[in-house]
């Protein structure tokens, strides 16, 4: 089986020239779906334009000289989704999303950088009566604190992914918008909608506009507040 992918069959989230080459790069199996994510290659020579040729954006990775999360990656097709960190010869820059939906790169200073959010997606219960945690990007966390629950955001430090602050989806927090018709957009919640049967509950904003609940990620509270910004995004 070949593990490629046609450039015209490439998810529209990556921002990837599509009549260049013939084949595309396809991410490795990793902690964000296939379609909600970019290979490092795709980072280096296509977002930022620091080699010409698939050879030397390997031999940039395999130098040790890219991080993501804090952590060296030394592997091309490695993916990173939304919110990920990822380092390059100094410079810093977080994965967002952009107007139509494509994952793009915001510039990110060394402060923040060192901060990551994380949305838990599941919860269930472990051996042992424990609480086993899921969140956005794949990860996992075992704890014994049943107060935390689908829908939060995380504020980690990376590389060690300890949590600083919890931000609760709540009227009066306010979120990011993920995918839909709203995507790139901020709001403050004003009411969550809870439908009945399976139909997604809804998430009105004080702006406005609604969207279900999946597509909402946190970035603020009273005592928090995440700032995404728009003029940082590199085109």
């Amino acid at each position: 089986m070949i593990n490629k992918t046609k450039r015209l069959m490439v998810s529209r989230q990556v921002k990837i020239p599509r009549k260049t080459y013939f084949w595309g790069p396809t991410p490795n199996p990793g902690m964000h779906p296939k379609d909600q994510s970019v290979t490092l290659l795709s980072i280096i020579r296509d977002y930022l334009k620091l080699s010409d040729k698939e050879r030397e954006a390997a031999r940039i990775l395999a130098n040790g000289l890219v991080k993501v999360d804090g952590k060296t990656v030394r592997e091309k097709k490695f993916a990173v989704g939304f919110m990920d960190v990822i380092e390059i010869n100094g410079e810093s820059y977080r994965v967002v999303y952009n107007d139509q939906g494509a994952l793009v790169l915001m510039k990110e200073t060394k402060e923040r950088a060192s901060m990551k959010l994380l949305k838990v997606r599941s919860k269930v219960i472990a051996p042992g009566n424990r609480i086993q945690l899921g969140t956005h990007d794949g990860r996992t966390f075992i704890t014994d604190d049943k107060s935390k629950k689908v829908g939060d955001v995380w504020a980690v430090s990376v590389p060690d992914m300890k949590i600083s602050e919890i931000i609760k989806m709540q009227p009066g927090n306010k979120a990011y918008i993920t995918a839909g018709s709203h995507v790139n957009q901020t709001g403050t919640i004003s009411k969550i909608e809870a439908k009945e049967g399976s139909s997604a509950n809804l998430v009105h904003f004080q702006e406005g506009f609604s969207t279900i609940k999946d597509h909402v990620f946190m970035i603020g509270s009273s005592k928090f507040s995440f700032v995404l910004s728009p003029e940082e995004v590199i085109p």
